[in-house]
C-alpha cells in the first residue's frame, strides 16, 4: 500500500493545480507528442486556457447573481426542502478525499488497452474531467472503507463514460461542425445524457403533432424580432427573476444586464476554446490513425467546446425558471436547484446535438433529465454528506448534495449498482 500512497499523493500533487493550469501543460504535451509546432502548440494550448478562465468567469457570475434572488424565492414563497445544493462545491471534496485517485490512474492504463483491443474509440486525456469518478470514490470509500471497492467503482464508471462517450460523439460532431476526431466523456456530466436523450427522440419523433413541432433558434429570432435575440431574452429573464424574487427594481436591472452579458459571451468563449483545439485534434488523429491503424480513434474533449451552437442559449434561457419550477415542485425531491442550476447549460448543448436543434423537443428532453438529476441528488444526499462530514463538514448544517456531480444519473446508476451488490 505504500507504493499506492506515493501514486496517490503524487497525482493528488498534480490535480491540485487549478484546471486551466492544468489543460496548458497537458494540451503543450500532447501536441509536442504528435507534432504539432511549438508555436501553433503555445498559441492552442493558451486558447484553451483563456477559453475556458472565460467560461469560469461567466459561469461564476451567473452563480453569484442568482444567489440572493433565489435565496429570497426560497424564504418569501415559504418553499421548504431538506438539503442544501452546493453546486460545484462537490469538487473540494472529490479532490480532497483520497481513494480516487488511484483508480484514475488504473483507468487510465486500461483505456489505453480498450482503446488497442477496439472496445473504444475514446482517449481520455481530458484527465481533469475525471474529478466526478473520484468523487465516486470518496462516497463509496467513505461508507464501506474499501480501498478496492472505491477503486474498482471509478474504473467501471470511467468505461461506462468513453462509451457514451462513443455513441454521442457523431451527433454532437455533426451538428458542430467538428472535425472528425473529438468525444466529450466529461465524467458521465455531458455524453451520458445526450445517450439519455436518444431514444426519448426517437419517441417524440412518432408522436403526432409533437413530432411535426420543430422550433430552431432562427424562428425565435424571426418570430419574436428583436425579443428573440439571446442577449434581449436573457435580460429579460433577469430582470423577471429578479422582479419575482422581490430583490428591488435597480437589482433585477443589474440582474437583467448580467445575464445578458454572460449568455452573449458564451458562445464566444467556447469559440476560443475551440480555436486552441482544432490544431491539436486534426495532429493528434493522423498520428493516431497510422500508428494504431484506424481512422475511429477520439480524443476526449472537455464539453464546453460544443456549447456554441445557436439553439443552446435559449433552450437554456428557457430551461432555467422551468428547471427551478421542477426542482420546487416535483415529488420525492428534496433540493431546491440553486447554484446547480448552470448545468442546464451543458445539458442544453448535450441534448440539442440529438435534436438537431429542435428547442422544443430540447424542453422536453431536458425537463425529464431534470427530473432525473433532481431524484439523483436527493438519492446520493447521504453518501455526498458523509464524504463531507469525513472531511470536516458540519452535520447540523444539514444534508448537502447536488447536480453536479452527485446526482448526475451515470453516478447515481454506478453507486447504486455497486450498493447492490456490495451490501452498502
Amino acid at each position: 500500500m505504500e507504493f499506492i500512497s506515493s501514486i496517490t499523493s503524487g497525482l493528488s500533487a498534480f490535480f491540485r493545480f487549478d484546471s486551466t493550469v492544468t489543460i496548458l501543460g497537458i494540451i503543450i504535451a500532447i501536441s509536442l507528442l504528435v507534432k504539432v509546432p511549438i508555436k501553433k502548440a503555445v498559441l492552442g494550448a493558451l486558447k484553451v486556457s483563456i477559453g475556458l478562465t472565460g467560461l469560469f468567469l461567466i459561469v461564476d457570475l451567473i452563480q453569484t447573481a442568482m444567489v440572493n434572488p433565489i435565496s429570497n424565492m426560497i424564504s418569501l414563497y415559504g418553499i421548504n426542502k431538506s438539503i442544501v445544493d452546493i453546486g460545484w462545491g462537490s469538487v473540494g471534496y472529490a479532490f480532497g478525499n483520497t481513494y480516487g485517485y488511484f483508480g484514475v490512474l488504473v483507468f487510465l492504463i486500461v483505456n489505453i488497452i480498450l482503446v488497442s483491443v477496439r472496445f473504444t474509440q475514446t482517449i481520455y486525456v481530458d484527465v481533469f474531467n475525471t474529478w466526478r469518478a473520484m468523487l465516486l470514490a470518496g462516497m463509496i470509500g467513505v461508507t464501506t472503507g474499501n480501498f478496492w471497492i472505491a477503486t474498482f467503482a471509478v474504473v467501471i464508471f470511467l468505461i461506462i463514460d468513453v462509451k457514451a462517450a462513443d455513441i454521442a460523439a457523431p451527433y454532437i460532431e455533426k451538428i458542430n461542425n467538428f472535425p472528425p476526431g473529438g468525444s466529450w466523456p466529461h465524467g458521465s456530466h455531458f455524453s451520458f445524457q445526450a445517450c439519455i436523450a436518444i431514444p426519448i427522440e426517437w419517441v417524440l419523433r412518432r408522436i403526432p403533432i409533437i413530432k411535426d413541432i420543430n422550433i430552431k433558434a432562427e424562428t425565435i429570432e424571426e418570430k419574436f424580432g428583436i425579443f428573440g435575440e439571446t442577449t434581449v431574452m436573457g435580460a429579460i429573464l433577469g430582470i423577471v427573476i429578479g422582479l419575482f424574487s422581490q430583490v428591488g427594481i435597480m437589482p433585477s436591472l443589474l440582474l437583467g444586464v448580467k445575464m445578458a452579458a454572460a449568455f452573449l459571451l458564451l458562445p464566444r468563449m467556447a469559440a476560443i476554446l475551440v480555436e486552441g483545439w482544432f490544431p491539436v485534434i486534426k495532429a493528434a488523429r493522423q498520428i493516431l490513425v497510422s500508428k494504431l491503424k484506424r481512422d475511429d480513434v477520439r480524443i476526449a474533449l472537455d464539453c464546453s467546446t460544443v456549447i456554441g451552437h445557436a439553439a443552446v442559449v435559449p433552450t437554456t434561457l428557457i430551461m432555467y425558471p422551468l428547471a427551478l419550477l421542477i426542482s420546487v415542485i416535483l415529488p420525492g425531491n428534496q433540493m431546491i436547484s440553486s447554484v446547480s442550476l448552470i448545468i442546464v447549460l451543458w445539458e442544453s448543448a448535450a441534448v440539442n446535438a440529438i435534436t438537431e436543434g429542435n428547442i422544443f423537443h430540447n424542453i422536453i428532453i431536458l425537463s425529464l433529465i431534470v427530473c432525473l438529476f433532481c431524484w439523483g441528488a436527493t438519492f446520493m444526499a447521504g453518501p455526498m454528506t458523509h464524504l463531507a462530514v469525513s472531511m470536516g463538514y458540519d452535520a447540523a448544517k444539514g444534508l448537502v448534495s447536488n447536480w453536479d456531480a452527485a446526482g448526475t444519473p451515470g453516478l447515481v446508476l454506478v453507486y447504486g449498482l455497486f450498493s447492490w451488490i456490495f451490501g452498502f
